[in-house]
């Protein structure tokens, strides 16, 4: 069963600060409501072709091997994963001028199907607004105040 979660922030910094923090992997456990590990696969770590293995803990752990397949300075991150739980998470970012951002969030998970399928949905599903408010709060709190 696919789903899909979609969320906009306005952010008081400039689009390329915005985009700076939300590209670099390192900030990433530092706004993103359950990721337990974030890790590097090669040397790449920013831009198309960049690899990461992450778990995220949401009742359960559920763990991705991702890679970034589109990327536009300023304007577009998007990582898909290619093992693991399917999903995709597309970052846009918008000047609004006057040092103002407007970060657009779109993001798309399967879950697995059958027994475990079910018991992972029923322990993401009522999480996942909890995520989304804590994971933007976060992200605007820590922008703003660096």
């Amino acid at each position: 069963m696919s789903s899909i979660v979609e969320h906009s922030v306005e952010i008081a910094a400039p689009v390329g600060e915005v985009f700076a923090y939300v590209d670099d992997f390192t900030t990433t456990k530092d706004w993103m409501y359950g990721l337990h590990t974030i890790e590097p696969v090669g040397e790449q770590l920013r831009g198309v072709g960049a690899t990461y293995d992450g778990t995220m803990r949401l009742g359960v752990s559920l763990t991705s091997r991702l890679r970034c397949t589109r990327w536009e300075r300023d304007e577009l991150l998007e990582i898909e994963s290619v093992k693991g739980i399917q999903n995709t998470q597309r970052w846009t970012f918008t000047d609004l001028g006057d040092g103002r951002t407007r970060l657009d969030a779109w993001i798309s998970y399967t879950l697995p199907g059958g027994p475990a399928g079910k018991v992972i949905a029923n322990a993401v599903k009522p999480l996942i607004s909890v995520a989304i408010k804590h994971t933007s709060a976060t992200l605007v709190h820590n922008i703003e105040n660096r």
